[in-house]
């Protein structure tokens, strides 16, 4: 009877407490506290770094992506400042491709962190390049394509020989000039004998119709290769539509190598030899068995294939040279060709049945008689009658 009053004044005592609160719950009471008022969100910077690398690199550049070689962020209450460092692909242009990149990143960053993101930073570090970059589209080859011309040579070798050679009678005469006019010495016999001979010496002279030839000579061969591009060993490739200033080349070897591939490739051809020169290829190949015009028609599909999808300014023509080897026979008809249906199972191949037992048959009342075996000679005159 004790306990039930105590109850009930403790109850009265708690609702007391909240009424005069104002219905707010008391320190000591057993309401939970709202969420918002137990404490508060804190995002390292360790985790805002992570975030932003990870941004960075799923940055979609054209069907790339950049690679985030360090990154850095600072966080200061609910502001955030994250900074990286990429390696894009080559090519790419800097300022559209570092925008794509700065722009995936603030937008991840504000959107995982709940951050707001002060100040959003990408510094392009170096280019690399991208080996699984886009394939250009293929070009049409119905459709009409300028004409690239072939690069022009160095001329290395010419021109380092005429740089040679006239720097070394330009020393020797500056040579003897100095030894003349500073030492006092009389001037070196050769130069005096330079400057005498022709006095000596006519137009109508052997020997000057001799040394002019060789100067014209040697003038002309200067002037072509200063006119013609050089290069010969290799095959301009059709400009790129919308780049007329990129150019490629094709070596004419590796042409020859690529048209021997696919004329060895049909069955029953052997021994390809190619040979690639600036306006016609010419094919030799030898054919061990098979239909020789089939072979031949199926060489030429494939070579013409190939040199299609070179992609060469210029088309090549191609020459076909398709000869038999020695043990070559020509396939047979095919209504001559044996029926494998009407072979017989047992006995002399290709002999029918009708003459497998010719040497065995048996008369009636008389002993038998031993096998004697038949020729392919003898089947074939018995047919004959």
């Amino acid at each position: 009877m004790t306990g039930a009053p105590k109850r009930q004044g403790t109850a009265a005592s708690g609702a007391a407490v909240r009424k005069a609160s104002g219905g707010a719950p008391a320190p000591g009471g057993s309401a939970r506290t709202v969420p918002a008022d137990r404490g508060r969100t804190v995002v390292a910077e360790r985790a805002v770094r992570r975030i932003a690398e990870r941004a960075a690199g799923e940055a979609d550049l054209v069907g790339r992506h950049a690679q985030v070689v360090h990154g850095t962020a600072a966080v200061d209450g609910r502001r955030a400042d994250v900074r990286v460092d990429v390696r894009l692909p080559y090519p790419a242009r800097l300022g559209e491709a570092g925008e794509r990149v700065r722009g995936r990143m603030a937008e991840r960053v504000a959107e995982l962190s709940g951050l707001t993101v002060r100040s959003a930073s990408v510094r392009v570090q170096s280019l690399a390049p991208d080996r699984a970059a886009p394939s250009a589209p293929s070009v049409d080859r119905d459709r009409p394509s300028g004409r690239a011309r072939r690069p022009w040579s160095a001329r290395r070798v010419p021109a380092a020989l005429v740089a040679v050679a006239a720097a070394a009678g330009c020393g020797v005469l500056l040579g003897d000039l100095l030894a003349v006019h500073l030492a006092g010495r009389r001037p070196a016999p050769w130069r005096t004998g330079v400057v005498d001979w022709p006095a000596a010496h006519g137009p109508g002279d052997g020997t000057v119709v001799a040394v002019g030839a060789v100067a014209a000579v040697l003038g002309a061969w200067l002037l072509w290769l200063a006119l013609t591009p050089g290069l010969r060993g290799v095959l301009p490739m059709s400009p790129v539509p919308g780049h007329p200033r990129q150019r490629a080349v094709l070596d004419r070897s590796a042409v020859a190598e690529l048209v021997r591939d696919a004329a060895a490739a049909v069955p029953g051809v052997t021994d390809v030899r190619v040979r690639c020169g600036r306006r016609r290829v010419r094919l030799r190949a030898r054919l061990g068995f098979g239909d020789r015009r089939a072979a031949h028609d199926a060489v030429r599909a494939a070579t013409d294939t190939t040199l299609t999808a070179l992609g060469l300014s210029r088309p090549l023509k191609l020459t076909v040279a398709l000869r038999t080897e020695p043990h070559w026979r020509p396939p047979a008809p095919p209504d001559q060709r044996p029926d494998e249906s009407s072979e017989p199972r047992q006995g002399v191949p290709g002999v029918p049945e009708t003459f497998q037992g010719a040497g065995s048959q048996e008369t009636p009342g008389t002993p038998e008689a031993p096998a004697v075996p038949v020729r392919r000679a003898d089947v074939t005159k018995e047919r004959e009658q």
